[in-house]
């Protein structure tokens, strides 16, 4: 085996190893689709419904959170710092994610919503094929 070629191999593996050890770019447990019953999760309208992508990004029905800080506090519980849009108003919330026993996420003093917390199922979503 040529010496570049054996370069070639190793780089990949090694590449391969950092990308399973790399945990800043694994999906957090708070990531997916959400709402706040089964039957939200079927209706794509609903505005119960909600999702966290890329680990920074909040999105509901009419309002839409990025946040620029995210600290760890307990075992499955984040502290974020969010700056939101919503029904043409900018505006800034501090609330607590968390996943509970049940697998239920828990958002204490969420930017949106009747109350300051509110509790969501996960919903499975079919992957587009």
């Amino acid at each position: 085996m040529r010496a570049t070629t054996r370069f070639a191999l190793a780089l990949s593996l090694a590449a391969a190893l950092a990308s399973e050890c790399a945990p800043a770019w694994a999906a957090q447990p708070y990531e997916g689709f959400w709402a706040s019953t089964k039957k939200d999760c079927r209706d794509q309208d609903s505005a119960n419904r909600m999702s966290i992508e890329g680990g920074n990004r909040l999105y509901w029905y009419e309002t839409r959170c990025r946040a620029s800080e995210i600290t760890a506090d307990g075992k499955l519980g984040w502290k974020m710092k969010l700056a939101c849009e919503g029904e043409g108003e900018k505006y800034r919330s501090n609330p607590r994610v968390s996943i509970a026993a049940d697998g239920r996420l828990v958002m204490d003093n969420s930017p949106v919503g009747q109350g300051k917390r509110q509790t969501y199922v996960r919903c499975e979503i079919a992957k587009k094929r």
